[in-house]
């Protein structure tokens, strides 16, 4: 089921909670738009400054779960993305992005904080839409995206040991510019998991 059908502007259904409710936000026609604000990000580089701002929509979970969205964004600025998410803490998250390079190109990113972020810089794609997929097994956990949601290419697998019980969702980040949008056509989160983690079925 799309968390997102029936919301409305300035209310939730499904228990969805902001974590970072931006000021410029709203839902039309069942799809939700963020503006977040500069600077905004999650990001926990070690040695370095940690930001923990980015306006993250999400449902609390337990146990295993395939969560799915699909996302597009206007990137203005490096680091401008639009993510799925899943968290426990400002020390414990992990996100698969849409996000632009610092010269201007569009890639898949994941980022795993354990407690300090690993960021990895996948493939480039043509233009900044696709479903985003994170599944979880116990500890282990699977980031995947797709053009066509029929077809899903392997993005990062990594182990996580975590509660039960994390917070699963969807995020808008601006870090270094002004005028990022977001926006998130479906969002989805189900118990059933994938039966191969590398070839995504």
């Amino acid at each position: 089921m799309n968390l997102l059908k029936g919301c409305k502007s300035g209310k939730f259904e499904n228990d969805l909670k902001w974590l970072y409710e931006p000021q410029e936000w709203k839902i039309d026609n069942n799809e939700l738009s963020v503006i977040p604000p500069m600077p905004s990000d999650f990001f926990r580089p070690y040695g370095g400054t940690t930001i923990d701002n980015a306006c993250l929509l999400y449902q609390e979970f337990s146990g295993d779960f395939t969560a799915i969205a699909h996302a597009r964004a206007e990137l203005v600025g490096f680091g401008d993305a639009a993510a799925l998410t899943v968290r426990v803490s400002e020390t414990q998250w992990a996100k698969i992005c849409i996000e632009r390079s610092p010269i201007g190109e569009t890639s898949i990113v994941t980022v795993v904080t354990n407690p300090w972020s690993d960021d990895c810089n996948g493939e480039l794609l043509k233009s900044p839409e696709c479903y985003l997929r994170l599944t979880r097994k116990g500890s282990l956990f699977v980031m995947h995206y797709s053009l066509d949601k029929l077809k899903w290419r392997f993005a990062r697998m990594f182990m996580m040991e975590v509660p039960a019980r994390v917070m699963v969702g969807i995020h808008a980040q601006a870090p270094f510019s002004s005028g990022c949008r977001a926006y998130f056509r479906s969002f989805t989160i189900s118990p059933q998991t994938i039966a191969d983690f590398r070839s995504g079925e």
